[in-house]
């Protein structure tokens, strides 16, 4: 937790002066199904920081964070698949992209252009996203979209094939709130 945090600390101090805003409670959630088997965990401790003035945006997530309903299957999911020992943290890195009044309340659709990085590889990515702005302010962020394990070097035994599914749907939910000094 103390790296989530130093690392939510330095986002936003890169651009001291601009309007940031944070969470550190955002909601992920991933889904896999299979004939065989679902798979599904759910983390509500990604840390995201969004710049307004730069429109830069950083997500971080640490991998044993999410939370299975079938404790062997975590095992599996932070030993064998995404080897959370020596890739603790998926990050995502880029710019939002769009038209967005932050003078007017609304959902605006947007997405987020930049890197993902997931296993210990890095992946350009370009993530549609819905972002609510109320009051002036970006207030929550929700986004759906694909993530294609041999794109990101996790393999899946043959044996078990037929039990993970090769496109894992994410979706995401972040409550946004002015950052402070």
């Amino acid at each position: 937790m103390k790296r989530l945090l130093g690392l939510c600390l330095i986002l936003i101090s890169l651009a001291a002066g601009a309007q940031q805003y944070v969470t550190t409670t955002g909601k992920t959630h991933f889904f896999s199904s299979t004939p065989l088997e679902d798979i599904e965990a759910t983390t509500i401790k990604t840390v995201c920081a969004f710049n307004t003035d730069s429109r830069k945006v950083s997500a971080n997530i640490a991998i044993k964070s999410f939370d299975f309903k079938d404790d062997l299957m975590e095992a599996h999911f932070n030993e064998n698949y995404l080897e959370s020992d020596k890739y603790p943290n998926a990050k995502l890195s880029g710019e939002v992209v769009g038209d967005i009044d932050f003078k007017k309340d609304g959902v605006y659709d947007v997405s987020v252009k930049g890197k993902l990085d997931l296993h210990g590889v890095v992946q350009d990515r370009d993530i549609p996203c819905k972002l609510t702005v109320k009051d002036g302010m970006p207030t929550n962020v929700t986004a759906v979209f694909d993530i294609t394990l041999a794109d990101h070097k996790i393999k899946i035994p043959k044996a078990l094939f037929t039990n993970i599914a090769e496109v894992i749907k994410v979706d995401l939910s972040y409550d946004l709130v002015t950052y402070t000094k």
